[in-house]
């Protein structure tokens, strides 16, 4: 199957998007280090994580309601799964796309967030590895 290539201002989008975190006075920004990471690394006893949404399935705006729904679902499944997270919001601070409700999930390799993303129907995941430098992932 050939990669999709994403419009340049979906890819815009993603690179001035703030992943934010609930309770946390620091975000993350695509290839900008976050040392803030450090420590929920070393509670978790991981060297990445993944910021991961259920929202807007392939860049589709839904309504308020289906979202909730999604992210209702994706969190069930991935309790199920044994993961632990951390809320989030993802806000575009140009206010061209409405904010993402969101997990960082602690330990998700970027081959398992790969087919976590694909099964929400995403057009990308963002993924932090032991640098701590969040990247995106594109999965289309």
């Amino acid at each position: 199957m050939a990669e999709t290539v994403l419009p340049e201002p979906l890819l815009q989008a993603y690179q001035t998007t703030q992943y934010r975190l609930r309770d946390c006075d620091w975000f993350l920004q695509l290839g900008q280090v976050q040392p803030a990471l450090a420590p929920y690394y070393q509670r978790h006893a991981v060297q990445c994580a993944t910021y991961l949404t259920a929202c807007n399935p392939l860049g589709e705006l839904l309504p308020d309601h289906l979202n909730e729904r999604r992210m209702v679902q994706l969190r069930q499944a991935l309790q199920r799964a044994g993961w632990s997270w951390l809320d989030g919001c993802g806000h575009d601070p140009l206010g061209n796309w409405p904010g993402e409700d969101s997990v960082l999930v602690w330990g998700m390799q970027a081959s398992t967030a790969r087919a976590w993303g694909q099964q929400w129907n995403q057009n990308a995941v963002l993924h932090c590895g032991a640098d701590m430098v969040p990247q995106l992932m594109l999965l289309r």
